[in-house]
């Protein structure tokens, strides 16, 4: 064998490691296999037999900190040195999974960051307390509700959006497939819409939907929100999660990013591959600036396991000295009727999204039978 044209490499490093944890699924043969694979794959990417024995291999090389037998494989915990990430979210999450992605069978379950790390990426902006002191929600949960369907004209959805404000819904936000159309011009919509929602005087926001050619997102943004919309309604699935992630920095300091789970749905619908639904969901929206993060309810049109949904909220609202909670946001398919059990289920730190259901008659009534159902719950905690 011809020698190896590298030459030993010394690096100084922190010491700071970023651990993520998967389930690699198969016989021990298999799981061995790919382990061994996967912290090649997420690093190097190179033999690492062609490399010296030096701090490639002994720092930036993925190390294998823990291995369990689970019933249909071996969960791992596989830490990465701190430098590898650069601080940049691009990175990270080819890390997490950017080869082994195309590998069946190996799912990520888990992230921990370092403090040091974390603290390069920007979090929700206004998080938990934030949004309550924004709205003038002390406490129970925040409503949200989408403006529907596709097709209806500019001056109707304005009209249905002045309801929900009066009504008391704090944030209204397109719907996901609002774009520039030959019935519904983004820039005409937008106005007419912030305007109706901002003469309510009721505290609402507007969040129109950035489904927008990347060419046109930043100024189509800046146009949105000098025209009075109050948030922006992101796809990170569609446009990337640091594109959302740029605008959590870039927009003015009132900005509120409600993160949309468009195309995200394939990370998490193979039990065996992919990502966990806490993850996707919950960890990443979360270090990426999203304020509330949209995800499909259990029991709803997507059907999310219930074990599943409450990782999303705990993800989203856990405890962390370097950044600040998010809205965890269950839709899809919600009911006026379910919202005493959505509040039990996940706590009052909780942004329910009331989308179709809401038109079912008046809104104004529907929005008051919200209200109502919420002082009931308010009622039994108080008498508890």
């Amino acid at each position: 064998m011809q020698p190896s044209p590298l030459q030993p490499t010394t690096l100084t490093l922190s010491g700071e490691r970023l651990r993520v944890t998967y389930e690699l699924t198969g016989d021990s043969d298999r799981t061995t296999a790919i382990a061994e694979q996967l912290v090649i794959e997420q690093t190097i990417e190179f033999p690492p037999e062609l490399v010296p024995d030096d701090d490639i291999l002994g720092q930036i090389l993925g190390r294998i900190e823990s291995s369990t037998t689970i019933d249909n494989g071996i969960r791992i915990q596989v830490s990465y040195a701190e430098e590898i990430v650069g601080g940049q979210l691009p990175q990270l999450l080819n890390v997490l999974f950017g080869n082994m992605s195309m590998v069946p069978g190996v799912k990520v379950v888990d992230v921990e960051l370092p403090d040091s790390l974390k603290r390069a990426f920007p979090g929700p902006r206004h998080g938990l307390a934030g949004l309550r002191h924004r709205f003038g929600v002390e406490s129970g949960p925040l409503l949200a509700t989408a403006l529907k369907p596709m097709g209806t004209p500019i001056d109707r959805l304005a009209s249905l959006a002045g309801q929900m404000a009066v009504g008391g819904i704090s944030l209204i936000k397109d719907d996901h497939s609002f774009a520039t159309q030959p019935f519904a011009d983004f820039r005409q919509r937008v106005v007419a819409i912030a305007d109706a929602v901002n003469s309510a005087d009721s505290g609402s926001i507007y969040l129109p939907a950035l489904n927008v050619p990347m060419d046109e997102l930043p100024a189509a943004a800046t146009f949105a929100l000098e025209a009075g919309a109050g948030g922006l309604l992101v796809l990170p699935g569609i446009f990337g999660f640091d594109t959302m992630r740029w605008l959590s920095q870039h927009t003015p300091d009132h900005t509120v990013i409600m993160s949309h789970p468009a195309l995200l749905g394939s990370f998490v619908a193979s039990r065996e591959s992919g990502f966990s639904h806490s993850v996707m969901f919950g960890q990443i929206p979360r270090l990426a600036g999203a304020d509330v993060s949209i995800f499909p309810n259990y029991g709803g049109r997507f059907a999310f396991p219930q074990d599943d949904c409450a990782a999303i909220a705990q993800a989203c609202t856990a405890p962390d000295s370097t950044m600040r909670p998010a809205w965890p946001c269950p839709a899809g398919g919600m009911s006026v009727e379910r919202v005493p059990n959505m509040v039990r289920f996940y706590g009052v730190d909780t942004c329910l999204l009331i989308g179709g259901d809401l038109y079912r008659g008046s809104i104004a009534e529907q929005a008051e039978r919200i209200a109502e159902a919420l002082r009931h719950i308010e009622t039994e905690e108080t008498t508890a």
